[in-house]
């Protein structure tokens, strides 16, 4: 990449570190006040500097990641205020700023994560309300359809496919802060005394707002405890406190208690206090905790916000639900969360591959290849070996997504599946791969002699895969099958020489193109309109 564009990344990075500064503060000032104004002015003067020498700054939407010209200037794992999760969760794939854009344009942009993260509107995603902004210079597109097939009993998978498109659907984000207290203390270190009374207080409280007084103490005096006992007793505390209000559906309350001991967590420096709080946040995430969430008819907007804050602990528990669902929109919203929280934790899913439940183990890869870690390639691959074809296919769908290059061997071996769909779909996944050894095992396929009555859709991936490997080897091959003419069985033999004309316009050479152009005077029939449609992509007449 040259000066320029490096030039470029570095102002486009610029940009959304500004922009996730920007709506923070959006959060916490109105709009009359002046630094709200102040970072709305900056974050203006960021894309001015862009647009100064682009036209426009288009954006690949990833679950953590924005990434320009395939280039990443947007990266966080935070789950909250992070703009490429909220995008990535309601299907957005691509997003574009125009040059022209105004100030007004971009307050309105963020305030619409803003309200999302706020959870002004259970309704609205990110999505719906884009849409009702209008914003003449910002644009983006969303990728439709993520369940497919049907489960035993009429239950729907979590899966659709729309065309080869396959995206986790409306996830909601919230911002879990919790609130300045209200109380006039001052915080003091407590002693063991005191924080027994406490304790005791706290199991005679009932009220909600008593439970919310007394946990906002409590995360107050954490700030300031050293001893290591007594910052113990404040976060079991803590703990229960969450056990208390998630067992009184007040979600939202304990949302905002896991959400601030988050904040805690990442501004404290003692290892010993960090453990303490990682304990409880395991804790939030006990499989009788997250039952909970799910008894009665609740508002999974605020169930999912829980679950969004909680550690890998929580990942079996929801793979057990997500098996046991029976509603399709709630098994989607489980595999958003799952790929959201599992990115750091990818043998937590390895309960999920060996279930006896085909159809879990099915969305147990697909959350895998949403999530793309190099690491799980190991559990995908013992899939490829599924007696389910629904499972194989699945299998190699994140083989492809995952994309590195330890894919390689996996999808080798899926070439030897009994199901043609899933050998094609492996071959496509391969044929970024270009390496002498990879040649000869496709150019074996080739040459065997069942080659004849494999589907015609898998002898054309067969022949462009094998000009893709190694164009100068491939040619001989290419062109021998080409040139053949057969009095018997002429059908296999004119799609033979049709994949070959194919696999030669890969190569675009003179050579390959001359014998392709020759084609297009056979007389019509197979080769000859393939003949044609392969010199036109070439660009010839």
């Amino acid at each position: 990449m040259d000066d320029v564009d490096d030039k470029d990344i570095i102002l486009a990075s610029e940009i959304f570190k500004s922009m996730t500064k920007t709506l923070k503060t959006f959060k916490t000032y109105l709009p009359n006040n002046p630094v709200y104004q102040k970072f709305a002015a900056e974050l203006f003067e960021k894309f001015k500097s862009f647009f100064d020498v682009n036209d426009s700054l288009s954006l690949t939407v990833e679950q953590f990641s924005l990434l320009f010209n395939g280039k990443e200037v947007f990266h966080s794992e935070e789950r909250a205020d992070n703009i490429a999760l909220m995008l990535f969760a309601d299907g957005i794939r691509e997003l574009s700023f125009n040059k022209g854009i105004t100030v007004d344009e971009l307050i309105s942009f963020l305030e619409v994560f803003k309200a999302v993260s706020e959870k002004q509107n259970l309704e609205d995603d990110v999505v719906t309300l884009l849409w009702e902004k209008n914003m003449e210079h910002i644009g983006y597109s969303v990728s439709e359809g993520f369940i497919e097939e049907a489960l035993p009993l009429d239950n729907g998978l979590l899966m659709e496919e729309a065309g080869d498109e396959r995206t986790p659907l409306g996830a909601t984000y919230a911002n879990i802060v919790l609130a300045p207290s209200t109380l006039d203390f001052k915080v003091v270190p407590a002693s063991n005394d005191e924080l027994n009374i406490l304790h005791r207080e706290l199991q005679e409280l009932e009220g909600d707002g008593l439970l919310s007084e007394a946990a906002e103490l409590f995360l107050e005096l954490m700030t300031t405890e050293k001893d290591i006992e007594g910052f113990k007793e404040l976060a079991r505390n803590v703990g229960k406190i969450i056990d208390t209000v998630v067992a009184k559906n007040d979600i939202e309350k304990a949302s905002e208690i896991i959400g601030r001991l988050r904040t805690i967590l990442d501004t404290e420096s003692a290892f010993e206090h960090k453990e303490i709080i990682d304990d409880v946040i395991d804790g939030a995430g006990s499989e009788d905790n997250i039952r909970k969430l799910f008894i009665g008819d609740k508002n999974f907007g605020s169930a999912q916000a829980y679950l969004l804050l909680l550690n890998k602990n929580a990942i079996p528990p929801l793979l057990n639900l997500l098996g046991e669902c029976g509603d399709r929109k709630g098994r989607r919203d489980l595999c958003n969360i799952l790929s959201a929280i599992g990115k750091q934790a990818i043998d937590a899913f390895e309960k999920g591959i060996y279930d006896d439940r085909w159809y879990l183990v099915r969305n147990t890869l697909m959350i895998l290849g949403i999530i793309k870690e190099p690491a799980a390639i190991k559990y995908i691959e013992g899939a490829l070996h599924h007696p389910e074809l629904r499972v194989r296919k699945e299998a190699v769908r994140a083989l492809e997504s995952i994309g590195s290059h330890e894919v390689r061997n996996p999808l080798m071996t899926a070439l030897k599946d009994k199901d043609p769909g899933v050998r094609t779909n492996a071959l496509r996944a391969l044929r970024k791969f270009t390496d002498k050894e990879l040649f000869e095992f496709i150019k074996e396929r080739i040459l065997a002699g069942d080659l004849k009555e494999r589907p015609f859709t898998e002898k054309r991936e067969l022949f462009e895969a094998l000009a893709e490997t190694d164009k100068d080897a491939a040619f001989p091959i290419l062109s021998d099958f080409f040139r053949k003419r057969g009095l018997f069985r002429r059908t296999e033999t004119e799609e033979l020489r049709a994949c070959a004309a194919y696999g030669l316009g890969v190569l675009n050479t003179r050579e390959s193109i001359a014998l392709v152009e020759k084609g297009t005077h056979e007389r019509e029939g197979l080769v000859s309109d393939v003949c044609k449609k392969t010199l036109a992509r070439a660009g010839g007449k």
